[in-house]
This record gives C-alpha cells, structure tokens and sequence, in this order.
C-alpha cells in the first residue's frame, strides 16, 4: 500500500506541537506505565481504517503502552456519534460527517489524519436496469447513506456528469441495507465504497456496473476526539506513534502478510484495497 494509504510523515513532529507536554519525539521517551492505558477506539470496517487494524493484529498499541479495544461501525458517521457522545475515547472519522456534525454543533477534535484516498467512493449500478452510462442514471433510484462521504461524493458526481440529487430519486439507509437493496433490485444504484463494493460485484455478477472517478473526491480518515475528551495527551501522541509503527511496518514488509489481515477483516480480496 502506498500514498493513498499513508500516513502523514511528519505525524511524530506534529505531535510534539500539539501536544505542548511532549518536549521530544524520540521512542525513548515513551516510557511503559506499569499498567496499560485503556482505549476505546472506534473505526467502521472500511480501507481507511487499515492502520489501526494493523497496529491490533500485529501489537503495535501494546507496545506503546495502551491496551486499544476497536469499535466496529459500519460507517465512520456511527464512528463519529460515538465519539461526540463518549461511547468510544476516540474514532477515525472521514471529513465529510466532521464537517456536517460541526455544522449541527457537535464538533470533534482532529488529532491527525490518518489516511487519504481519491478513489475510495464509487457507484453500483445494475445493468439491467439500463445503466451503462453515467447518464443513465438520470430518473434512477439510487441509494447512499445520508451525510457521508459515500452522499458526498454521490452529489459531486451527479454535478460533473450533468445532473443534481432531483435528477435522480436518492433513497437513504444504512450502507448494509442500500447494499441490500440494490442485489434485490429495489435500487437501480448505489454510492458507497468497499466492502460494500465487492459484495455488490459477487451478487449482481454480469449485471455489475462501475463508475469512478479518480480525484473527483479525496476523501481523508483523521483520528479524532471529542472537544471534551478525558484522553490524556500521553496517550493521544501513543495512538498517533502507534500508527505511524503499524505504517513503517506495512511499507517494509516485503510480503503481503499485513494487507492480506486487512484483506481478511474487512472480507474483501486484497486486490480490492486501496493502493
């Protein structure tokens, strides 16, 4: 995995200005606690989210002294609520439900990000439901989840091709149940990413329609808390070392052990994570 899943390599330096307790970024200073600080971090089941499974499966937050308890979501919305209300110490958040959630204000605490993809939303449709175009989609039922990135990009993409959310009848649910919806035929389409994705591709089979639309949408997973978070700076500056470990590891590993546990998580083929 490269670029698109990288995380930012100036993290370790910008930990040290955000947090004003740390004076150096050297492991050497991180001295082990005799007991381990517990982490609730929460993440949906997504590429983006490839790190923090990494640094779990290979003891990476042990070794910077935290015991992290991963929260699954289906969606980094749900990630981003439980964050807000204190369900989880800390989430990875795509950009898109930061945004709108300090618009409605519940605003959360950007630590870093994390990750970076172009590529990461993309459209289903169903063949026999006369998409083979983008311009197909005009008068087609389509769904997403509302206020993700998946809507996001939904919106972005419907502008660049000649059309608006009123060109097209949009339905809302949760990305298991549009997934659903599009095998049964109930949706012509669907905006959403992996591994709704490759679900989609199985079922439908020759009737599986692709739409991307690289650089269209650079979406961004960033670690996050709430603004009235308990978490000690310690231990946020742990989460970031801890990522940065797991992504030295990812790009030194020669072989594909570490993708293919991402791979295996997430149950899509590794082929289909992003680069």
């Amino acid at each position: 995995m490269s670029g698109r899943l990288a995380v930012v390599r100036a993290i370790l330096a910008c930990a040290c200005l955000l947090v004003p307790s740390v004076t150096s970024c050297s492991a050497s200073d991180e001295a082990p606690s005799a007991e381990p600080a517990q982490v609730r971090l929460g993440l949906s089941r997504e590429n983006l989210s490839a790190l923090a499974y990494v640094a779990d499966n290979e003891g990476i937050f042990g070794e910077h002294g935290l015991d992290v308890e991963l929260v699954e979501y289906s969606s980094s919305q749900i990630a981003h609520e439980a964050v807000v209300t204190g369900e989880v110490d800390a989430a990875l958040c795509a950009d898109t439900p930061i945004v709108l959630g300090a618009l409605a204000g519940h605003p959360v605490t950007i630590i870093v990000t994390v990750a970076t993809d172009s590529n990461d939303i993309r459209i289903v449709a169903r063949a026999d439901a006369g998409i083979s175009r983008p311009e197909d989609l005009a008068g087609k039922r389509i769904g997403t989840r509302k206020g993700t990135a998946a809507h996001f990009f939904l919106h972005s993409f419907l502008i660049m091709n000649g059309m608006s959310e009123p060109d097209v009848d949009v339905a809302f649910g949760s990305f298991e149940a549009v997934t659903e919806a599009v095998i049964s035929g109930e949706l012509d389409a669907a905006a959403l990413r992996q591994p709704f994705i490759s679900q989609l591709e199985e079922a439908l089979g020759d009737e599986f329609v692709l739409f991307e639309e690289y650089g269209l949408y650079g979406k961004t997973m960033n670690l996050c808390v709430s603004n009235d978070t308990t978490l000690p700076d310690d231990v946020q500056v742990r989460l970031i070392r801890s990522l940065v470990s797991a992504e030295r590891l990812m790009l030194a590993d020669s072989s594909t052990r570490p993708a293919e546990y991402v791979a295996s998580s997430l149950d899509i083929d590794i082929d289909d994570l992003c680069d």
